[in-house]
């Protein structure tokens, strides 16, 4: 068997291979998303893959010439800036040869390894959906260390009636002029959710905390969502909730997908049905544009917000896990 770099030594039909044969396209986890569409999407990102510098793609290939897993990771440009060092991610890790299936992914696991030691990169993370287990059992074996049990929510907007709204004077969308109080906001309210840069003892609580500064002030300028929902009692910024609109990717989709990404409320606004309405403001906005899926994550143990979702008619979709590796250790 050999590991090797498809980007600067490509083996013949490996894009179709990978697509025919990897579990876990794009929204394989929408049912309303179809197989064509999954392929066209996978199709497009390996080819963005190919055309970006810091990503690298392996394949896993037999003493027959016979391609049998691949692993793509990327830098997370982001995420290196903000915290100040080298960091990358393992977005998808497949083998899909049955007998073999456990040695093509520890071998894939080690060469995504010695790649991250090439690019100086310090932490490694990796993002894999809880059905993918033999990549699971090689990460853990590996050295990499789970940090959280992400729940992936769905709501059907062509089957399911979006509920009114309890307090609809209290919501209205975002102005420009909101930025600053929901910068405010998001500096005070995020402490206590188990998300990986609080629970990882290698980050710093302080840069854990102002990731969500950054996060909804890029949200703001429009370049981390389309749409934010504001609560406002007597003038005063209490709630939001972001939303990106991805439609049907540039056409690469059978299907209209929104996603919904930051949310916040006030503590003493909060029990009141405000958060539900946020989120319904969202749904609204979306079912103007006749989308059809809206999903949004969160740790699994960060109950507040999935009570809020299964309020509002969200169905649980998928899980995945977030580990991390760090090469200091």
């Amino acid at each position: 068997m050999t590991i090797i770099d498809l980007k600067t030594h490509p083996v013949t039909g490996w894009k179709q291979t990978v697509i025919d044969n990897y579990a876990f396209l794009p929204y394989w986890w929408i049912r309303g998303v179809t197989s064509q569409s999954r392929q066209a999407l996978m199709s497009q990102e390996l080819d963005k893959i190919l055309a970006t510098e810091k990503t690298r793609l392996l394949g896993y290939i037999s003493d027959r010439g016979d391609l049998l897993g691949f692993a793509q990771m990327h830098r997370l440009e982001w995420d290196t800036n903000h915290f100040g060092f080298e960091i990358w991610r393992l977005d998808h890790l497949g083998a899909w040869d049955t007998a073999r299936q456990s040695t093509v992914a520890k071998d894939l696991v080690q060469g995504s390894l010695q790649v991250a030691h090439e690019q100086g990169c310090q932490n490694l993370q990796a993002r894999i959906p809880i059905d993918n287990l033999s990549a699971i059992h090689a990460l853990e074996s590996s050295g990499f260390q789970t940090m959280e049990i992400q729940t992936i929510w769905i709501f059907n907007l062509t089957k399911s009636p979006i509920p009114p709204k309890a307090n609809p004077h209290l919501v209205r969308d975002f102005e420009p002029t909101d930025t600053e109080a929901l910068i405010k906001l998001a500096r005070t309210v995020y402490a206590p959710i188990p998300h990986r840069s609080h629970v990882d003892p290698h980050l710093s609580p302080k840069a854990g905390n102002e990731l969500w500064v950054e996060w909804i002030r890029n949200a703001c300028s429009g370049q981390l969502a389309d749409h934010i929902a504001v609560a406002e009692s007597n003038g005063e910024i209490i709630g939001y909730s972001t939303m990106k609109y991805h439609s049907d990717h540039d056409g690469f989709c059978n299907a209209r997908i929104a996603e919904l990404g930051l949310g916040a409320m006030a503590p003493n606004f909060r029990n009141r049905g405000i958060v539900t309405d946020v989120v319904i403001h969202n749904l609204e906005w979306l079912e103007h544009r006749q989308a059809d899926f809206c999903f949004v994550g969160t740790q699994g143990n960060n109950i507040p917000p999935q009570r809020v979702w299964l309020k509002v008619g969200f169905k649980p979709a998928m899980m995945r896990l977030t580990l991390h590796y760090w090469t200091n250790d």
